[in-house]
């Protein structure tokens, strides 16, 4: 398992199970929008979808 596919399985996992509270955003070192994305509850749910299927859709792409 290569460091890139870790760092994108954690993301993903992350993402599914506290994206709408910002952890995803925060793991990505983005602190700015992890506190905007917990305040909108992962903007009303939209922007947690969105972050969900685009840390999965990475995930295929970091496979060796």
């Amino acid at each position: 398992m290569t460091k890139k596919y870790r760092y994108v399985l954690i993301g993903t996992i992350l993402s599914w199970s506290m994206g709408y509270l910002g952890a995803d955003r925060a793991y990505k070192g983005e602190m700015g929008l992890a506190v905007f994305k917990l305040l909108t509850l992962g903007g009303v749910g939209v922007w947690w979808i969105v972050d969900a299927f685009s840390w999965t859709r990475d995930l295929g792409n970091s496979k060796d």
